[in-house]
């Protein structure tokens, strides 16, 4: 897939942490593409961060800027993509990576609503104000992909967070609907489902762009095999899968 996505520009939300969204960025820009970097209401990230990983995309031959938006906002998403547009270019591959916060201790009774519809907000409001705002511009150029990050297993899940879990099946019932409406318009959408995912750090990160470090004898799932998931799928050799939710499997030993 070397240089596959040159000429393409991908926005991947919450991407500039130490999670998978920077991984993905990261990965798409060693396939050429020139990318929007995006963070929230992320608190640990920083001006020097976000610089360095400017600097690091700009290492990889492509471009990329840094747009601050809340994606549960759809007036800050129509703004973060106006401003890529001006900077950039239309945004062809949307990444839907930014979502809620996990809390396995939660006691459904004790949730109060602003925390409840503060992660449905980010994992489905986020997904929705993203998505529609990217669309117009697939549609006429007939081509697009767009992939959404949920979560392995979240439709047989029957443990807590339940509002989490809730925002992930309706990423992965989104990514199946939508998918039907745009075929027949170069736009594929797909969701990647990861499992355990724990965190790189900033150097862990880059080799593994590379494929160096610890990537040859990693025996658990890591932020960069879902980024060469999502790299393939947005990618022309997966233009004809659209709809499919896949797992990657990732877990402690």
């Amino acid at each position: 897939m070397s240089g596959s996505l040159r000429g393409r520009v991908a926005l991947v939300t919450g991407s500039t942490g130490e999670g998978m969204g920077r991984s993905i960025a990261l990965t798409l820009a060693r396939e050429g593409a020139d990318v929007v970097l995006n963070h929230g209401t992320n608190r640990r990230t920083s001006a020097t961060n976000n610089r360095r990983l400017v600097k690091a995309i700009a290492g990889l031959g492509t471009r990329a800027i840094v747009a601050r938006a809340d994606t549960a906002k759809g007036d800050e998403v129509r703004k973060m993509f106006t401003r890529a547009e001006q900077e950039l270019g239309p945004v062809d591959i949307l990444v839907n990576n930014a979502g809620g916060s996990w809390d396995p201790r939660q006691d459904i009774t004790k949730v109060d609503d602003a925390a409840w519809q503060g992660v449905l907000r980010a994992e489905i409001d986020g997904m929705f104000h993203t998505i529609r705002a990217a669309l117009p511009h697939m549609r006429r150029r007939r081509w697009g992909r767009v992939v959404n990050i949920g979560m392995e297993r979240s439709e047989e899940f029957t443990e807590p967070p339940f509002d989490y879990t809730v925002g992930k099946i309706a990423r992965h019932g989104l990514t199946r609907i939508l998918s039907e409406v745009e075929i027949g318009r170069g736009i594929t959408i797909n969701a990647v489902a990861p499992g355990y995912i724990p965190y790189f750090t900033f150097r862990q990160a880059l080799d593994a762009v590379h494929h160096r470090g610890l990537w040859a004898s990693r025996r658990n799932g890591t932020p960069q095999d879902i980024a060469e998931v999502v790299t393939f799928l947005c990618s022309d050799e997966a233009r004809n899968v659209t709809g499919a939710v896949i797992p990657v499997h990732g877990a402690p030993d």
